[in-house]
Order: C-alpha cells, then sequence, then structure tokens
C-alpha cells in the first residue's frame, strides 16, 4: 500500500469522529432538553392539609385544616367590598 490511500483513510476516519462527536452532543442537548420539558408541566392537582388563604396585604381571609378526613375552618374574615 502506498502511504496516500492511508493518508485519506485517516482524513476520513478523523472527519467521521468528529461529526460522531457532534451527533453525540446534538443528542445529550435534546436528552437534557427532553428532560427540562417533562419536569416543568403544569400541576393539575394541589394537595395539603393546611390551607392558609389571604389577600394581597397578607390579611388571612381563611384558614382550613383537614384532620382525619374532616375539614375544619379555623378562621374566616369577610372581604370587604369596596365601591370604586
Amino acid at each position: 500500500m502506498s502511504t496516500t490511500p492511508l493518508i485519506e483513510m485517516e482524513t476520513r476516519l478523523s472527519r467521521l469522529e468528529r461529526q460522531n462527536r457532534v451527533l453525540i452532543l446534538l443528542l445529550l442537548g435534546f436528552a437534557g432538553v427532553g428532560s427540562i420539558a417533562a419536569t416543568n408541566r403544569p400541576a393539575s392537582e394541589v394537595r395539603t392539609s393546611h390551607l392558609i388563604i389571604v389577600d394581597n396585604h397578607g390579611k388571612v381571609l381563611t384558614e382550613t385544616q383537614g384532620i382525619d378526613g374532616e375539614i375544619y375552618i379555623k378562621k374566616y374574615a369577610a372581604a370587604q367590598e369596596t365601591n370604586e
């Protein structure tokens, strides 16, 4: 074998290895984006045993707690109506 075919094969092999590295990086990037997209879906359900609802000033309007399958309302403040 002459050196020219060996040089051509080495050049071709180097190009294929570079392409493979690029493809692997792209695949890892798509997998990363896919995993982020899968974990950022909106929640369809919220579960809690204790819930406090406050107004925009931080005043507690309602505080509830679930104990043994029952719901207990601890505090309640009626919302004040404004005539604007």
